[in-house]
């Protein structure tokens, strides 16, 4: 799987610095080449990060469950917050190394075939954008880690992540404009912002305005363009650090709670849970 993602940021990356130097040769040339190649690979992110967070965890403990081996290894001196904690952090880890592997190899491609080098201003938006990238796909790992505590079947927990996944980052766009003119009387009796306050309810959402700018990176997504006056999410070096976290720290926060929340739950619903087969 780490070398199916591999590939496919790689693809992706090689793709955008081919437009790039298309662009490049009609005198439309970016602030950052480097920075500029990470909106594709934002992309690529957004598709099929979740799918990582999902693989780690959506059986980590249904398959334990119904092998029984959690039942052997409760009568040996281990407590349970011990191995849902260990279960937790193998997770978290694993999913570190996919993502440090994959970005590593989106900015390697960059330096290699663009001939570019990578300042220290460009080097601290990479970080802040490898941070969201990871609290990204930790957001999917938490979902997985709850179904897999929650529901008792493999094939059920993966169906259920499979749509959460579906709905929330891939078809959200797509539900939003189909519900904004299935609910335009009410919105437009009401006066209320419908459309985006369901879109708080997607960390796709939140992702696509902290790393790019834009309200959404499904399928059908819109809202913002590059180079414009708005600010394109952390990769946009037109504008301030402090310029970016004062406009999207609502989104920096949501995103940062949300995993952590999700971890909390898993672990608490744990620790209350019957473990038996």
């Amino acid at each position: 799987m780490l070398g199916t993602f591999v590939l496919a940021v790689f693809a992706v990356t090689y793709r955008e610095i081919l437009l790039i130097e298309q662009f490049s040769q009609i005198g439309r040339t970016p602030l950052s080449a480097v920075l500029e190649g990470f909106y594709s690979t934002s992309l690529m992110m957004t598709w099929f990060g979740p799918l990582v967070g999902i693989a780690l965890s959506f059986d980590s403990v249904i398959k334990e469950r119904k092998s029984a081996s959690l039942n052997v290894l409760l009568t040996h001196p281990v407590f349970r917050d011990t191995i849902i904690l260990g279960k937790m952090l193998g997770a978290v880890l694993l999913l570190l190394v996919v993502m440090l592997v994959s970005s590593g190899i989106s900015l390697g491609t960059i330096i290699l075939l663009l001939g570019a080098k990578v300042s220290a201003m460009e080097l601290s938006r990479i970080t802040v954008w490898f941070i969201l990238t990871f609290l990204y796909t930790l957001v999917f790992l938490g979902i997985g880690l709850v179904c897999s505590i929650y529901v008792r079947e493999v094939t059920d927990s993966l169906i259920y992540n499979i749509v959460i996944w579906l709905t929330l980052s891939i078809m959200f766009s797509w539900i939003l404009t189909f519900l904004s003119y299935s609910l335009e009387p009410v919105v437009s009796a009401g006066g209320l912002d419908i459309t985006g306050s369901l879109s708080a309810l997607s960390p796709m959402h939140h992702y696509a305005e902290l790393s790019t700018g834009k309200t959404g990176l499904g399928w059908g997504a819109g809202g913002g363009s590059y180079g414009g006056d708005s600010i394109d999410g952390i990769l946009d070096i037109r504008f301030t650090l402090a310029q970016w976290l004062r406009d999207f720290w609502t989104n920096l926060v949501v995103l940062s709670i949300s995993p952590l929340i999700l971890l909390i739950a898993a672990y608490l619903k744990f620790l209350r849970e019957d473990i038996s087969a």
